[in-house]
């Protein structure tokens, strides 16, 4: 089966989540439509056999936009003219990466028991131990690659090459970046796998987002 993708807005430990006591086998939903709604759901019982579920949100920060990171570069030297100057990113790798860590919310429930919970993205695999049905909570993982944030600047910075204060010199550039998108690469994703006694649940991709900013420093 192939594994559905999600593009969401972003928010490496073991996960951390709290589990509960009961979960709710069918749903019946009749009432009114609401003023200016198009009509009811109309949801009934489900027929045959109960299915589980996994799913990751984001947990977005308290500005509603995309996780936002800064990351400075320089030259390697400005001995030759500017127009022959190479760029780096200055910001160390391991900072990198913990600008690039991120909160998540995962829930997940089966039928019968929860047998695997488990995400993987650019901050390894993490799986879910040890296993309560149904579970829920947040944790924290890296959602961009160090090498894809590095490209990105550098790119940039390179393909216009300048000295800060010269007329027209761009002294910064933000990009707004979706994982599995180009620039980025499909290893900026993080995939979810959860299984029940009964089998695999659907494997989803979920394609975070992110706010760079790049910087041309002295």
């Amino acid at each position: 089966m192939q594994p559905r993708i999600l593009a969401v807005m972003a928010m490496t430990a073991t996960i951390v989540i709290v589990a509960a006591g009961t979960v709710a086998t069918g749903v019946h939903a009749q009432g009114r439509t609401p003023a200016g709604g198009q009509g009811n759901l109309n949801l009934g019982y489900g027929t045959g056999e109960a299915k589980g579920y996994a799913f990751l949100l984001p947990v977005a920060p308290t500005s509603g936009r995309p996780h936002e990171i800064s990351v400075d570069l320089r030259p390697d030297s400005t001995l030759p003219p500017p127009e022959q100057w190479t760029w780096h990113v200055d910001t160390p790798p391991n900072q990198l990466k913990a600008m690039l860590t991120t909160t998540w919310y995962a829930q997940a429930s089966c039928p019968d028991a929860l047998t695997l919970l488990q995400v993987t993205g650019p901050g390894g695999v993490l799986t879910q131990n040890p296993l309560h049905n149904p579970i829920w909570g947040n944790f924290k993982t890296q959602t961009f690659t160090v090498d894809t944030i590095v490209g990105v600047c550098t790119d940039w910075a390179n393909a216009n090459q300048c000295a800060l204060g010269d007329p027209g010199c761009e002294t910064y550039e933000t990009f707004s970046l979706v994982g599995g998108v180009a620039p980025a690469t499909a290893a900026d994703r993080l995939r979810l796998k959860a299984s029940c006694g009964g089998g695999p649940l659907p494997t989803i991709d979920y394609a975070p987002k992110l706010s760079l900013r790049c910087n041309r420093v002295n």
